[in-house]
Order: C-alpha cells, then structure tokens, then sequence
C-alpha cells in the first residue's frame, strides 16, 4: 500500500487536462499577470545598478545618445546598494558568530542554567557547524544584496542538495586514501527574485493561496528530480521527453532578466519547472492519485507541494506533513498590505534618472560652449587642392582669391550654462541620500557641512543606523528566526536534536542596538569616571579597555604593560595616603545616621547610650562616659572632635 502523500504506482500520468494541473496553472498565470507593473521596476532597479543605458528611462528620448551626445550613466544606485549591503553584512556578522542567534528553552524539567547550557552546546556540536558546511552566511550575503537592489529576497530551505563530501579511509597495505562521493544535505537555496511568484495583494506570502516557484531547467538537471522524495520517476522522464520535442519559438513563459540569464533559444530549449506550495482542493489532489489523511472531506483544501514538468505534467502532488513552505521571503522595507517590499535601487529611481540627464547635459554643453564648431565659407575655400573640410591639428587650408584665413574659417561659440546644472546635480544628490537613507559620509564624499564637525558625523551615523536597523530587523524576522527554527525541526525529527523546546531569538539587531547602548552609556561613565571623588574606585584600564573593543580598535596595552604603569606610577609618586586620612569626618559626622554615628563613637572609645537621641553635648545626646548627661565637654555645640556640631 502507498504511503500519505505518495503516487499509486498503477495510476496514469496527469497531463494537462488535469484538474490539478488546471487549478495550479491558472493561479500561475494570475500571479504572472498580477507581477507584471513590479517587474517593471524590478528590471528598471537592475539595470541601474548594472549601470546600463536604458533608452525607455532616458530624459530627452529621441535625442539622447544620437548625434554624438552623451550616453554617460552615473552608478550612484550602484555605490547605495554596495554601502548598504556593506553595512548590513559587518553589523549582522560583526560579533564574529556564523549566525546571529540564541536559544532560549521554553519550558525546562531542572535548573534553567542546565537547560541553556545543553542548549548552547547542542547549537555549537550540531546547528553552527552545519550552517559552516552549507556555507549560509555567504548565502545570506548574497541575499542580501538582492535584498537592497530588488527589495525582496527569498530564501528557500531547508532543502536536500547534493553535496560533494571527502572522506578519508585506511587502505591497509596502500596506506591511506581519500575518497569523495556525493551525499545529499539539508541546505538553503537562494531562489532569485524573478523565478518567485506570490498573490501580490497578500498582506504577507503566508497568506497567500500559495507560492509557486517557476524555473527552467536543463534536461539532465531535470531528470535527476526522478530519484528525489515523493516524484514520480515515469512523469519526470515523460515531462523531459515532451519538453525535447516543444517548438523552440514558444514564449510563453518568458522570465523577467531572460536577457541576464542566457540566450532565449537556450533558455527555451530548456524544461520549465513548475512548483507549487499552498492550498489545493482535497478533489484535484485525489484525482492526481495523492492518498489524503483519514477524515479528509472533498471540499477541504489542504496544504500540498504540486509540480509540473514541461508546462502540464504533474511530476509531484504530495500533502505536506508540516504545513509550513519553505519560502523565507524579507523585504528591504515593507510595503503596506502587499508582499513585495522596496529597495535601495527603487527608492532612488527618480534620483538617478534626474542625475544621469544633468551629466548628459553638463557634457553636452561643455562639447557644445568648447569651441568646437568650425564654421567653413565654401566660397572662400579652394575645395580642389583642399580635398576635404576635415579639422585636424597641421591641416593646410588653401583660400581663394585675397581673403584671409579667419574670413574663410572660423570658430562658432555658445555660452557655457552648466553652472546652474551642477547647483542641480548637487541637490538630487542629496535627495538620494534622504530617499535612501544613507549619507554621504558612507562613501567618503566631503561635500556636506555635516562631514566636517563630530556632531554632524555623529547625526550621519545616526540616520544611517535608523535605516539599517530596519533592514536588520527585516532579516531577523524573515530569515534568521525562521530558518534556524525549521533546522531545529528537521534535527529534532531526524533524532539529533534536543527533546527540549527552544524559543530562537535572533540577536541581528540586537547586537548593534546592544552596541550602540553600551557604548554610549560607557562614554557618560568615563565622564563621570574623571570627577576626583570618583577616580579610585574606577578601573579605568578596564574600562579603556571595553571601549576599545565596542570600536573594534585593538591599541589597547594588555593588562600585564597596564599593571606596570600603574606600579611605576605609584612608586613615583611616594606612598599615598589611606582613604581614613583623606576623609573630614568632622563635617561627615552631623549628616551620618544614629546607628553610624554610634560606630564612629565606639571606635574612638566612646560608648554612647543607644536609648538617647542622637544630638551634641548639651542636647542629652551623648558624653565621654555614657551618662548622657552632656557635662564632660567644654562648651555646647562642640563635638568630640573640636568642631561645632552641624558644620
């Protein structure tokens, strides 16, 4: 008998009167057609940090480019989505850990300590050295930049990929070897933006009826999903078969960035892969020959994995056991009430159209205003011995007649109006660096008051780190949190994981909040660290010390160099005073409470009667031989230690 979420293997191939194959491709198509004003954009965003010319976008269309004007293309959206994915990647990774995160134990049997400490040791035996092995800070990275050129980046994990491993064996007499084989891993694929497709009126992809993922595959690559979990080998080889014989003109399903990814008759001559993750009607699945759970009405809907080979063969209809799909979608900045966030590159559009058309026009006038326009009097102008009117430097001109050379050629003049155009550069620039939200300090230019004053490089860094934090937090709750919890779960079925349940808390944005905190409340307390009255109790090596490692400045001395120059410094200085020695216990004295001032009196061999008052002599409060009477000491008001009471 065929297990939940298998295919029979007696039933027939489902082609593309499928009702399954209907439902999903109808849903595609909606999604595709729904997609099509956000890749306009997309592809606008990509071509500007590519840095390429773009006739669509250009200012003065039918001009710019002809007639020897200027194409030029500033990459400012380039060095945005550089500095911000800089910036992103130092503060995620800037503690020096593989992923930032932490597990808390939601529930525990024993002491809480145990528990983290199980924790924390499972998390460095099993979870980090496998996201070293998967490589998944690089493919973070990656992301990332995705993440800030598109604003949207979708990871796809855990998924099982093959993966070339090297093992080391004892040959006996041969000595020892190494030997590799192919292993198959649980991993994370990074899934390019245009091969995703979601209900863009979603508030988040999870809301979504589903999410397909559509790509095109090469023929062999194809054929190996007949040996992965749940595909039906006769499908996949028939889907492979089809797709061979399809005419190599059909477009249908041509991707955005087609023209980036490889030559469309490549690309078409390749097996489109269709996979579909979502809700899909109890009827459609068992028609296709999936086995439902028990109790399983015909009008539920049930969170499945559906694929289609070669535009219409159901090569996988499964239910998923788990429910949870494995896109891990994160937006740049959310859009409200929509899946697609936006990015640094599409934040700055308008700014860097407006940037290109004022260069284009700077050198065009600056050609233009040059002097570089010959004006010719053909009439004065021996055409037969001078053979052409080309301008070259030591070019002989022969003139008809008296004339002179400058009545037979000269030069044509415009006027140079580029200045206001640069007072125009300048002010989209800065309009840049407000729509994005990085300043210009990240990448170096002086242009701006701000640069040149510690505050203004501390209000920079301020704003920029508003922004980023935003993005971080982004990452955190997209795919730090997500993905370690789904490799938590796939350990913990597998049998290597903990029994006890863990909370993931990623500590991204933590960690430079955390940062920024301690840093500037370790500022304040070196400040305040310099009263005198305060000084000996501070270790200020230690303190100089954790400043230099929140800015990861290492020039400070160890603590062996530190504890000679204290030594030498003090030997210097000749033997210092005890602490009793520096105190005026005279104008302490009024201010300390009762049970302190009885201490003070017992050490000076005074034992006073703790039934009276506090008070000086005279008041009844105390005397030198502990009767209260206030008659031992010469004059009232005069403590023991000669100084009136109260001062």
């Amino acid at each position: 008998m065929p297990q939940t979420g298998e295919f029979h293997v007696e039933h027939s191939i489902a082609g593309p009167e499928s009702s399954l194959v209907r439902y999903v491709l109808d849903i595609f198509e909606s999604f595709k057609t729904a997609r099509s004003p956000f890749e306009e954009a997309w592809e606008e965003a990509w071509l500007n940090y590519l840095g390429q010319y773009q006739d669509k976008t250009a200012w003065r269309s039918k001009t710019e480019g002809t007639g020897g004007r200027s194409r030029i293309f500033i990459k400012l959206t380039a060095l945005k989505c550089n500095t911000a994915h800089a910036k992103i990647v130092d503060s995620l990774f800037a503690n020096g850990e593989l992923v930032p995160y932490g597990l808390v134990p939601l529930s525990t049997n024993g002491d809480p300590r145990d528990a983290a400490m199980a924790a924390e040791e499972w998390r460095k035996s099993v979870l980090d050295p496998h996201f070293s092995r998967i490589d998944l800070p690089e493919i973070i990275s990656d992301a990332t930049l995705e993440l800030t050129i598109l604003g949207t980046a979708v990871l796809k994990g855990p998924v099982l990929a093959p993966q070339r491993s090297r093992v080391v064996v004892d040959r006996g007499a041969g000595g020892v070897g190494i030997e590799t084989g192919i292993e198959m891993v649980a991993s994370v694929e990074h899934i390019p933006l245009w091969e995703y497709y979601v209900d863009t009126n979603a508030k988040t992809p999870a809301q979504s009826i589903g999410e397909i993922h559509f790509r095109r595959m090469l023929p062999q690559e194809f054929r190996d999903l007949a040996g992965g979990g749940g595909y039906d080998p006769a499908a996949v080889r028939e889907a492979a078969r089809r797709a061979s014989n399809q005419d190599p003109s059909d477009t249908r399903y041509i991707q955005m960035a087609d023209n980036y990814m490889g030559e469309h008759g490549v690309k078409d001559a390749r097996v489109s892969s269709l996979e579909f993750w979502g809700l899909v009607p109890a009827a459609h699945l068992a028609e296709a020959g999936t086995l439902l759970p028990e109790g399983t009405e015909e009008e539920d809907s049930l969170e499945a994995c559906v694929c289609l080979g070669a535009d219409g063969i159901v090569t996988k209809a499964i239910v998923n056991p788990t429910g949870v799909r494995p896109f891990k979608v994160c937006p740049y900045k959310k859009r409200p009430h929509q899946a697609y966030g936006q990015g640094v590159a599409e934040a700055m559009r308008d700014s860097q159209k407006m940037i290109n058309s004022i260069a284009r026009l700077i050198i065009d006038n600056k050609a233009l205003s040059g002097n570089g326009m010959v004006g010719v009097n053909l009439d004065r102008i021996n055409v037969k011995r001078t053979k052409d009117l080309s301008v070259y430097p030591g070019k002989t001109w022969f003139i008809k007649g008296n004339y002179s050379p400058q009545e037979a050629i000269g030069t044509v003049g415009f006027q140079d109006v580029t200045l206001g155009l640069k007072d125009l550069l300048e002010q989209f620039e800065r309009f840049a660096d407000e729509e994005t939200g990085i300043p210009k300090y990240s990448h170096g230019e002086q242009g701006s008051f701000l640069n040149k004053t510690a505050a203004g490089m501390s209000m920079l860094m301020a704003q920029a780190n508003l922004n980023i934090k935003t993005a971080m937090r982004n990452i955190d709750n997209a795919w730090i949190e997500p993905l370690v919890e789904a490799f938590y779960d796939w350990f913990a079925g597998n049998g290597s994981g903990p029994r006890l349940p863990f909370k993931i808390k990623a500590a991204g944005t933590d960690s430079i909040i955390a940062k920024e905190i301690r840093l500037e409340n370790l500022s304040k307390f070196i400040t305040a660290a310099a009263n005198p009255m305060f000084a000996p109790f501070v270790d200020q090596a230690k303190a100089i010390r954790e400043m230099g490692r929140l800015l990861e400045i290492d020039l400070v001395r160890s603590e062996e160099e530190v504890a000679q120059i204290l030594a030498q410094m003090q030997s210097q200085n000749g033997p210092g005073k005890s602490l009793k020695e520096t105190v005026d216990i005279d104008r302490l004295y009024p201010y300390l409470t009762r049970a302190e001032q009885m201490q003070v009196l017992e050490s000076l061999g005074i034992r006073p009667d703790p039934a009276l008052p506090p008070g000086g002599p005279g008041a009844g409060g105390w005397n030198g031989d502990g009767n209260g009477d206030g008659q031992e000491h010469q004059g009232a008001g005069i403590s023991p230690f000669g100084a009136p009471a109260g001062v």
